[in-house]
């Protein structure tokens, strides 16, 4: 694809985001914040790797582009949800909010490192290093308390 053509794989995925971060709010309350985001996490950690192998093939990115944003963006909706539900009033924006740019700070490591696997492995290869970040995130759901209907202090 030209740059102007693999703009239009982000329409497909945007939409598949905009659907995981409203759904997982209504999901995470019927079953469980913890298994709804582990669902997601590993939903994400076995679709990005393909997702990325299947880079040279349009069809395949626009078709599964729905489900990458669905669950490699949707559970980001869990930070909404628990996060609030983890701390008390007093503490709650600032716990919150360290939380959440903590990770986003380490996270800006990450288009460094996938750019310069992907130089020597390409781009599938580079990619499947996220599920591993997905799959750990899986694990450490676990050290957390499940929310659901507890009552916010």
């Amino acid at each position: 694809m030209t740059v102007m053509q693999s703009t239009g794989w982000i329409v497909p995925m945007q939409i598949g985001a905009f659907f995981g971060y409203t759904l997982f709010g209504f999901l995470a309350d019927r079953f469980g914040r913890r298994p709804v985001f582990l669902t997601f996490v590993l939903s994400a950690a076995v679709l990005v790797p393909i997702y990325g192998q299947w880079g040279r093939h349009q069809t395949a990115l626009m078709l599964m582009g729905p489900l990458i944003g669905f669950f490699g963006h949707g559970y980001f909706s869990v930070f909404g949800a628990m996060l609030a539900e983890l701390f008390p009033a007093a503490i709650r924006a600032t716990a919150q909010g360290l939380c959440y740019n903590v990770g986003r700070a380490a996270g800006a490591l990450a288009p460094f490192t996938i750019g310069a696997l992907a130089d020597r492995f390409g781009i599938g290869s580079a990619l499947a290093l996220t599920s591993v970040f997905f799959a750990a995130g899986g694990a450490l759901i676990f050290l957390l308390p499940e929310t659901k209907g507890e009552k916010l202090i």
